[in-house]
């Protein structure tokens, strides 16, 4: 291919890739079109997000054993950010969905999803974190009361909102609008037995540190680098923070709602958007899918 050739290619990139269609099953609610959305040229597929006709709210992302994950809560009311929660089992290829894990009733946002290894998820709830057996739960015999191996409640300045692994401790992180609040606790894996069936305070935790306000993902990348999503109903921001803790190094606009992030096993960085949700119709923006960004096309 000549230079030519290629810096042609490069320019089609952002047409070809969003001509693709999106895979999944659209939602019968709204039209199947998509809003067009800030860096769309960094977004190389798109997945319908599972439940939006049931009234979920898409919340945590994961990946683990070439599968996605999804977090969802249900609510379609704006004033009520609460309900039974699911976790969503999704074919990266193809969009279908593979099955789903009702939570246990005491789950009401499930914001953060993460992965431990291919076998193990660990769902954040705002007070209480849950371990996930995946074979028990989206195994050939899927056995719920098994899929949950552990529970952990947090107390005091803990709190879920969403949540990372660097692959030795979890990263707890507090969605918050106030900056003194904006929090990041560092757990060692060990408390998921140790305090199974118990409740922990933030004296558990081994570190902290300060976040951006309104945190709706976090996620490690294989150098360390922490990533995170910002947004509300009008702004979506992703950034990158190397060390985590310290000022972002980069800042890249994004579609609004944007929800959790998790790495997939080629480098790439997964998210959703509720915005187009039931609850979050007015918005005025429709984007209730799965989306894959190649970190290397974004812009500021």
């Amino acid at each position: 291919m000549t230079p030519r050739h290629a810096a042609l290619l490069a320019g089609l990139w952002p047409l070809l890739a969003w001509a693709q269609p999106v895979l999944g099953t659209p939602p019968r609610h709204a039209p199947p079109t998509l809003a067009e959305v800030p860096n769309a040229q960094a977004i190389t597929q798109r997945i319908w997000a599972p439940g939006i006709d049931d009234g979920y709210v898409p919340q945590g992302v994961a990946w683990a054993g070439g599968r996605l994950y999804l977090s969802a809560y249900r609510s379609t009311d704006p004033a009520v950010g609460q309900g039974p929660c699911r976790v969503f089992q999704i074919d990266p290829a193809h969009g279908a969905t593979l099955g789903w894990l009702d939570m246990p009733p005491g789950c009401g946002h499930a914001g953060g999803l993460v992965a431990l290894d291919e076998r193990t998820l660990v769902l954040g709830d705002t007070r209480r974190l849950y371990r996930i057996d995946l074979t028990a739960a989206f195994g050939p015999r899927p056995d719920a009361a098994r899929a949950i191996t552990a529970t952990v409640g947090l107390r005091g300045a803990l709190k879920a909102s969403s949540i990372a692994f660097d692959g030795q401790r979890l990263m707890l992180a507090t969605h918050s609008a106030q900056p003194t609040q904006a929090l990041a606790h560092w757990l060692p894996l060990a408390v998921l037995d140790t305090h199974n069936g118990s409740d922990i305070d933030e004296s558990a935790a081994t570190d902290r540190i300060a976040l951006p306000t309104k945190v709706q993902g976090t996620a490690f990348d294989s150098t360390g680098a922490l990533w995170l999503s910002t947004s509300d109903s009008r702004h979506g921001l992703l950034a990158r923070s190397d060390p985590p803790g310290q000022a972002p190094t980069a800042r890249h606009a994004m579609v609004i709602g944007m929800e959790g992030l998790a790495f997939d096993a080629q480098g790439a960085l997964w998210s959703v958007s509720e915005a187009g949700s039931l609850r979050w119709q007015r918005w005025g923006v429709h984007f209730p899918v799965l989306f894959r960004i190649d970190p290397a096309r974004l812009q500021d």
